[in-house]
This record gives structure tokens, sequence and C-alpha cells, in this order.
């Protein structure tokens, strides 16, 4: 029992010693970001405030909104800056500069009427709501910049050592690593108002308008086929699912085999010490999360569609890794 106990409390030391070696990093890359400058670094440390948890969090979130209207100040013309500035920003009821921006640079993007959605949503304004729809339907692409903050986090911190407590001599394993953190950090920032699309295409009490059908119906593909990430593709097939699309369960399936085949490819692929390199090149020139899955897929010889005795199975991506492992 006494080893036990020791153990117990080694454990929680370095437990603690690596939380503080990471909180230290975090505060020493928003250094390094802010002195680096330029707008889509301050970007960068303004939506990593909350890692180096460095006071209060309204205080964390006011210095957040000041870095965010700097970066978008210095980069009037920057898509993703004033995207992370809208983002991040408390939504009110007024267009803000960045906003207003952002429809100016991208206006054929539906992934920037999202914010409309929202703000229409809070005002329960119906005609609103059905015109945010349209938009986002009528748009030509649904870039919701995962991959572009994904892309700028990999960038920095390929040159940014990790502490010592995690650092790791093999080269393969900390770009993986760099990889699964640039990732995590960009989905932390993921697609506000993405809930909104879902809720107001579902019905509640009675059956939606014929208007707000059809509006979500467009919406909804398009977020489906023209997404640059996994998360918006699978937002899309959600608000299908919501408007009851006639093809719900083609759509349900198609989404969940293309995801649980790429989660599967993509974590052998960066496992692999002689493909990670090539992976994450090829991850910066796609610059597009989807496109890349379909691009792994077909390198594979994975089919894009499920075939025809495909069922899903939850568990067996948990499978592979646990046998991986084992080896």
């Amino acid at each position: 029992m006494a080893i036990s106990i020791l153990s117990v409390a080694k454990d929680a030391r370095q437990a603690a010693q690596d939380q503080a070696a990471m909180q230290k990093y975090n505060e020493q890359l928003i250094d390094a970001l802010l002195a680096k400058g330029t707008p889509r670094a301050i970007a960068l440390a303004a939506t990593s405030l909350s890692y180096a948890d460095r006071g209060s969090r309204p205080a964390i979130d006011e210095r957040r909104l000041e870095l965010l209207d700097r970066a978008a100040q210095m980069a009037p013309d920057d898509a993703w800056v004033q995207w992370l500035a809208v983002a991040g920003a408390t939504p009110s009821g007024s267009l803000s500069e960045p906003l207003l921006a952002l429809q100016r640079l991208a206006p054929d993007n539906g992934a920037i009427w999202l914010f409309q959605l929202r703000r229409a949503t809070q005002a329960k304004d119906n005609s609103g709501i059905n015109e945010a729809l349209h938009r986002i339907g009528a748009s030509s692409h649904f870039d919701d910049y995962f991959t572009t903050n994904a892309t700028e986090w990999l960038k920095f911190l390929r040159d940014y050592p990790l502490p010592e407590t995690y650092a790791i001599a093999d080269k393969a394993m900390t770009e993986r690593m760099v990889l699964i953190s640039a990732n995590s950090r960009a989905a932390a920032t993921y697609l506000p108002g993405a809930f909104s699309a879902i809720s107001v295409c579902k019905p509640k009490s009675e059956p939606l308008t014929a208007d707000r059908r059809a509006a979500c119906l467009a919406a909804g593909r398009l977020m489906l086929n023209q997404s640059s990430s996994l998360s918006s593709m699978a937002a899309g097939a959600a608000v299908l699912r919501a408007a009851q699309a006639a093809d719900t369960d083609d759509i349900t399936r198609n989404q969940k085999y293309f995801t649980e085949e790429y989660a599967i490819a993509a974590n052998e692929a960066i496992a692999n010490p002689d493909e990670i390199e090539s992976y994450v090149s090829d991850w910066i020139q796609t610059r597009n999360e989807v496109q890349f899955a379909r691009n792994l897929l077909t390198r594979a010889g994975i089919p894009l569609l499920p075939p025809a005795d495909w069922k899903p199975d939850p568990q067996r991506f948990h499978s592979r890794i646990t046998a991986r492992n084992s080896d």
C-alpha cells in the first residue's frame, strides 16, 4: 500500500510539473507572437490567452478583444484576421467593422453569413434568418478558416520548440505533436453560429414554412458539399437532417463513412515516421481539410463512398489504435 501511495504522489507531482511547464510554454508562445508583431501573429496570440491563464476571465476577454481589434485594424484586407476578430467578439445587434470587412472581402463564402444568422436568431428575426440562410445556400463555397488557422499555427509551432518536459528527440514524433497541437488550437475557434443553423432548421411545434425549409436545404447542401473542413461538412449534414431532406439516410451514411475512414487513415499516416513529413506538407499545400481527406483516402485506395455492405462501427477506430500500439 505504501508503494502505491508513493507512486500516486509521484504521478501527481509529475502531472503538476507538466502542467506548470505547459502553462509557462503557452505564456512564452504569446510573448513570442506579440514580439513578432504581424497582424496574424497578434491574432494567434489573442486566441491563446486562455491557455496561459494570465488573470481573471473578464480580464482575459478584454485583452483578447483588444488584440483582435488591433490585428483587424492592421490587416483590413486579410479575411482570416477579420474572421477571427468577428468570431472572438461578443455578439451584438450592430454590424462590426470586421464583419463588414468580411462581407466585402469574401461575399461568396457561405460561412461568413453564419454571423448574420446568429444575430438574426438571437433577435428572433424570421425574415433575417431566412435571408442569412439564403445567402449561405447561394454561395459558391463554405470556408470556416479552420485549415488557415491550423496552418498558421503549424508554421509557427514548427519553429518554436516544445518545453523540456515534452521534448522528444524523434523528429517524426515531434512533427506529429506539433500537428496535433496546431489542429487542437485551430478547433478551439471553430465555427460560431453553426448550431444556429441547425436550430432554426429543425421543426418545433409546427412544420417549417416552405420558404424556411427551402433555405435550410440549400444552406445544408452548400455546407455538406463545399465545406473546407470536416466539422462544417458534418454541420451541413446535421442541417439537412434537421430540415428532413429526402435523402437524409444516404447523407448520414456517407458522411459517417467518410469521417470514419479518414480518421483511421489520418491517424495511421501521422503515426508512420516515413509518412508524417509528406502528410504535413500535403496539409499545408491543400489548405482544405475535406480535399486533403479525399486525397489521403484516394492514395490509400479507399473508396470515397461506402460500399454496399458497409456499416458504421464506432469502436473500429479505437480497435485499430489499440492493435497498433500493442505491436
